[in-house]
């Protein structure tokens, strides 16, 4: 791979000089094979275009684009700062105007201490297979083929249009990785078996599909969510027929699965909203504050699997909703004077899950995610917490 150091790419050596330092302080990056690959890596190449955002008057966030033709300076600049930038809204079908957009995010490059950090977690030594869950804008892709040459390199994509555009990028920079497009959940058997998996995106399990394809020893680490939206990032060691680690307290989170299914809120939050109107209110010793915990959360999903949650404000009051695709719903609402009340309707005691759920959670001593472990075998995710003789719950679909 060659650099004509015009002046964006003397420029952008730079600013790679000045990540990689930044990483190196927070931990991120730990060893120099991947300090080299960082430094070797143009990721303004898989950034042409991405969004920045802010609130609309009406609340709902705005994406502006930031591209090389509008403002070279501003758009190199930010391509290399740790941040998380989105690069695609509603699968392609809104484009940038040159005005802010609304849209859902649907492709994003993840900042790059979390990408370096879950590199660095997987382990990886010269000459092993690896497969690459989610091939994205290609920048982590880019990271392993500059570690280990790109014959070693699987990455499967769900977006057709999203990996040809990866492909031209990549071979731009000198790389040729096996790149596929399909399920990522399949995993990509003619390319295996592999020594190592990592996935760029959040499924709410791990596959079976990887289990087989993975060599006993191989590692995998991936980023996993509930429904309610708790991640838990862990580091899973493959024996003959499972897999099994401990989850590790970090924040990586990823796009959910293009065939994750939530429920449409609407309807539910409409029927809720309605029948609050007439339900009574439930004293409570669970505080606001433990319904924001992303630990106890991530406890709580496991428990009261199905469920969503949301914040809503009006009046004064903000209530912290739970809702079931089965009609229940529970609200903590709280007011300024620091009272709190709970409700709750539908054909379950939702609320009273929720109590539950938090009364198990504190009588375990509140614990972290680094408390919690997975084991995985072709039929089930099940964790565990302190040992996998203590199960507490199972993973779905």
């Amino acid at each position: 791979m060659s650099d004509t150091l015009d002046g964006v790419e003397e420029r952008a050596h730079g600013l790679r000089v000045a990540l990689v330092e930044e990483l190196e302080r927070n931990g991120s990056l730990r060893t120099p094979q991947w300090r080299d690959a960082v430094l070797a890596v143009p990721r303004h190449v898989f950034l042409p275009t991405f969004y920045t955002t802010m609130d609309g008057p009406d609340g709902i966030t705005r994406y502006t684009a930031v591209d090389r033709d509008s403002d070279t300076q501003k758009w190199l600049r930010l391509a290399y700062e740790n941040t998380t930038w989105v690069t695609q809204l509603d699968h392609g079908t809104t484009r940038p105007n040159g005005e802010p957009v609304a849209g859902t995010p649907t492709s994003s490059s993840t900042l790059p201490g979390v990408v370096v950090r879950m590199l660095e977690d997987l382990d990886v030594p010269d000459g092993v297979n690896v497969l690459e869950v989610g091939t994205g804008t290609g920048y982590s892709t880019a990271l392993l083929c500059a570690r280990l040459g790109d014959r070693y390199v699987t990455s499967v994509e769900h977006d057709a249009r999203l990996s040809a555009v990866d492909g031209e990028r990549l071979a731009a920079i000198g790389y040729h990785p096996h790149l596929v497009v399909g399920d990522g959940a399949k995993g990509s058997p003619g390319s295996g078996p592999y020594e190592r998996i990592i996935a760029t995106y959040s499924p709410s399990r791990v596959p079976s599909e990887w289990l087989a394809q993975a060599l006993p020893g191989a590692v995998i680490v991936v980023s996993l969510v509930g429904s309610l939206d708790a991640y838990g990032y862990v580091k899973l060691h493959v024996g003959d027929s499972a897999a099994e680690g401990r989850f590790i307290n970090s924040d990586v989170s990823f796009m959910l699965s293009r065939e994750t299914r939530r429920p449409v809120i609407g309807p539910l939050m409409r029927a809720a909203l309605r029948s609050r109107a007439n339900a009574a209110g439930l004293d409570t010793a669970i505080r606001p504050g433990t319904l924001d915990d992303p630990a106890f959360l991530w406890s709580a999903q496991l428990a009261m699997p199905g469920t969503t949650r949301l914040r809503l404000a009006a009046d004064g009051v903000a209530g912290r909703w739970f809702l079931h695709p089965d009609g229940s719903w529970a609200v903590l609402e709280s007011r300024s004077d620091g009272t709190a009340l709970a409700f709750q309707g539908g054909p379950r005691a939702l609320w009273s899950e929720v109590e539950a759920a938090a009364s198990t959670w504190l009588s375990n001593g509140r614990p972290g995610l680094d408390r919690y472990g997975l084991t995985v075998t072709p039929e089930t995710n099940t964790v565990w917490l302190d040992g996998p003789g203590n199960t507490v719950g199972a993973l779905g679909e």
